[in-house]
């Protein structure tokens, strides 16, 4: 296995000794970690290997990060909200939505022309889960706009909007056609121009189903499907799980978007009272015991907001620390057989990491 790429940092043998064990442990052939205190930069390498000519994961290659993406989206969707572009309650498929010429297309019900911004936001449109009947799952033919037709012409509503948590890819697929309905640009290009650029990021980019430049090669474990990961309309998830970033993009964004509350040198993309609206939730969007999910991310009453993504060959995680740190973290496999499990012992890592370096004071 390659040695970590920390030439630029002070060595940190304990956390490369975790990483290491970690990989062997569990068969991950590459990935990368990236550790920050708002504006400054206090650790990341990569690990592994990248593709299968044994080419070194290093700290600027880029990974899927999957549904990571949704807290992208949502902070583009707040921006727009600062701007008067948008308003939380803004309806979405009425004749008078943001959207209105999808109006009609939903179920007799009347509950899709009810759906708002917020529900969206939050997982509580009222359908369309992350289940077997996902809808950004099927028909990879259909364009963005074929797909929202479709899908509210064959899935109706579960239950009322706001009414219950259920995840949906689809709601986020939605959000991103909301950006480009009102903006007038890509949701690709309206958030490099306004979310990532002005923090500093300047290599994401939507995926595809070909690899892009400095992009990683998708591992399945032994006796699955190897194209699998290339099978995905990679391009159309863009606003639920399509972007492609380095570890460090995601650190620096999880910075950028918590700096009005941090104060610690990082870019600012939203103000204090929007990312406080973030990260509230609805009665009916606390998702688990672990923790409630607001606008885009998962948090908890230490302070701690998160967000973790998962496709074949593909698992992140970003992390906000209730005292300030932020961190991300990407490999280029999963555990097909439980991908919860991946993730977990992947977060339970990278806060044992954290707490090995004293001076960063992870838990305050």
């Amino acid at each position: 296995m390659a040695d970590p790429n920390t030439s630029t940092f002070s060595p940190q043998p304990q956390i490369d000794a975790l990483m290491i064990e970690f990989m062997e442990n569990y068969g991950v052939p590459g990935g990368a970690l990236s550790f920050r205190r708002g504006g400054t930069l206090l650790y990341e390498a990569g690990y592994g290997f990248a593709d299968q000519n044994l080419n070194v994961v290093t700290t600027t290659s880029l990974f899927r990060i999957a549904s990571d993406t949704k807290a992208i989206t949502a902070a583009a969707i707040f921006l727009l909200m600062e701007r008067g572009k948008l308003a939380l309650n803004s309806t979405v498929f009425d004749t008078n939505g943001l959207l209105s010429q999808f109006s009609g297309f939903g179920s007799p019900s009347g509950w899709v022309p009810l759906i708002t911004v917020h529900e969206l936001l939050t997982h509580t449109s009222g359908g369309w889960p992350n289940d077997a009947n996902d809808p950004m799952f099927q028909k990879p033919e259909l364009s963005t706009d074929e797909l929202i037709i479709w899908a509210l012409q064959t899935y109706p509503l579960q239950n009322p909007p706001g009414s219950s948590y259920a995840y949906s890819n689809f709601g986020y697929c939605v959000l991103g056609r909301i950006i480009e309905e009102i903006t007038g640009q890509t949701y690709e290009a309206f958030v490099q121009d306004n979310v990532l650029s002005p923090i500093g990021i300047t290599d994401m980019m939507i995926g595809a189903i070909a690899p892009q430049p400095n992009e990683v090669h998708y591992f399945m474990p032994d006796g699955q499907d190897q194209n699998e990961p290339y099978s995905f309309n990679i391009t159309r998830m863009a606003a639920h799980g399509g972007w492609i970033a380095s570890a460090g993009d995601q650190a620096q964004f999880m910075a950028g978007l918590f700096g009005a509350l941090d104060d610690e040198g990082s870019s600012v993309i939203l103000t204090r009272s929007s990312l406080e609206l973030l990260l509230s939730c609805t009665s009916a969007s606390i998702a688990s015991p672990s923790g409630a999910y607001g606008c885009g991310l998962a948090f908890n009453n230490g302070g701690n907001a998160w967000h973790t993504g998962s496709l074949p060959g593909t698992t992140s995680i970003q992390v906000h620390t209730g005292t300030g740190m932020t961190w991300g973290a990407v490999l280029n496999i999963r555990n097909e057989d439980n991908d919860n499990a991946l993730a977990t012992a992947l977060d339970n890592m990278l806060w044992a990491m954290a707490r090995t370096v004293s001076s960063w004071n992870v838990d305050g």
